[in-house]
Order: structure tokens, then C-alpha cells, then sequence
């Protein structure tokens, strides 16, 4: 549920959660939170806010058609919609990230948790990944995804943040990614070397012809005239 904490309440606050659409925003975190608390509690009451105000208003909420009518007996269409709002949740299509701009302690403390627990071999991550955002990066999500099912969070101390993501986000998804991204600056860098190499060449073309037009110039200055002989 969204709250006061971190400043992020309520979602119209759009420095906060950056939605073009608040109702569409609100929408979807509402679904999601019957989602967990049928699918988790079995029941529930109303206690969460509308998130699309500072007051309570639930007709209002009802309205723009950001709420289920019936909370305690979905229609076929809410059922769907409410039931299906956590699938990629559900299916862990996410991937678990470091935040960028975290204080570095946070993030190696993070990491030593991620790689203390079980399914998480940390005996490489040295090598593979040269710097603590990559290696947090990789952690985090390893760890998340192998315990997630049994209640993880990917958080670890506020260093950590859940990305949509397209693919399943597996270890050799991660080092294929991380090889690509290699060999594409390596790439990049050869382009860049051998582009620098034929500018030098062409000015050094330029140059020296520039020299052997400028010294057959001179030459032809040096030439005598020729006398007119009468006869």
C-alpha cells in the first residue's frame, strides 16, 4: 500500500510516482491491493485510502472507474480484473535492482545478506562484475527471485527496487546482457580508434601535400627569365 512514508501519498503527487495518468495510477495499485489482501487474508475491510485525494471517497473513486463497485462480491469482469492485477507478480516477472545513488555501505551490506543465504552463488560475483552496482544488481535479483515464494521482498534495507521487465530475469540472461554490453563498448571504442586514426591520416595527407605544392612554388620563383636575343 502507498503511505506518508518517503512522501509518496497520496498518488496524484506526480513528483513522486511520475504517471501520466492518475487515474489509470490509481487504478491499478488499488486492484493490486484487493488482489493481496483476497488472495493473502481471505477477507478484508475497507482501510486503505481512495489514493486520489486527501479525503475518503469512495463513490467518487467508484466513479471514475478506478474501484470495483461491489467489494464483498466481484462481478465477472471485476473478478477478472482484480484476480489477474498481481500476475506478473505472481510469475516473477521482475527484476530486482539496486537503487542507483545509494550510499555504498548500504548496498554491501545488502549484498552480504543476498549472498549468505541459500541459492545465491556469490563465489564469482568478484569476476563477473567489476563494480558494487553490478554486483548488487545480480545479487539482489538472485536472491529475490529464489526466495520470494517464501515471503522476500526485494528491499534489502532500502537499496533495492523491483523493474518491469520483458524477460525472466535469470543469471545467464544477466551475464549474456552483461557480455553484449562488453563487446558494445569494445566495439565502440575500435570505431571510435580506427576513425581517429584515418582523420590523422588525412591530415597528414593534406599536410604533405600542402608542403610539395608550397616547395614546387618556391622552385618556379627561382627560375631566371628568359632573355629576348635580336638579331
Amino acid at each position: 500500500q502507498s503511505g506518508p512514508a518517503f512522501g509518496k501519498c497520496p498518488v496524484t503527487s506526480d513528483t513522486a510516482f511520475g504517471q501520466d495518468d492518475d487515474v489509470e495510477f490509481a487504478r491499478n495499485l488499488n486492484l493490486k491491493k484487493l488482489n493481496a489482501f483476497a488472495l493473502g487474508h481471505g477477507w478484508y475491510f475497507w482501510n486503505f485510502k481512495t489514493e486520489l485525494g486527501w479525503r475518503w471517497n469512495f463513490l467518487e473513486l467508484v466513479r471514475q472507474g478506478a474501484f470495483p463497485k461491489n467489494v464483498s462480491n466481484y462481478h465477472d469482469s471485476d473478478s477478472d480484473d482484480v484476480f489477474a492485477a498481481c500476475e506478473k507478480e505472481d510469475r516473477g516477472e521482475f527484476l530486482c535492482a539496486a537503487k542507483r545513488g545509494v550510499h555504498p555501505d548500504d548496498l554491501e551490506r545488502g549484498v552480504d545478506y543476498a549472498c549468505s543465504g541459500e541459492h545465491v552463488d556469490c563465489s564469482e560475483i568478484d569476476t563477473k562484475f567489476p563494480t558494487l552496482e553490478e554486483r548488487a544488481d545480480w545479487a539482489f535479483n538472485e536472491f529475490w527471485h529464489a526466495h520470494r515464494h517464501s515471503g522476500a521482498t526485494c528491499d534489502f534495507g532500502g537499496a533495492a527496487h523491483l523493474l518491469s521487465t520483458t524477460r525472466v530475469a535469470s543469471l545467464e540472461q544477466q551475464q549474456r546482457l552483461h557480455r553484449n554490453t562488453e563487446t558494445a563498448s569494445s566495439s565502440a571504442v575500435t570505431v571510435i580508434f580506427w576513425s581517429f586514426v584515418g582523420v590523422v591520416a588525412g591530415v597528414v595527407v593534406v599536410v604533405v601535400a600542402g608542403v610539395r605544392i608550397m616547395a614546387r612554388h618556391k622552385r618556379r620563383l627561382e627560375y631566371s627569365p628568359l632573355m629576348s636575343v635580336n638579331v
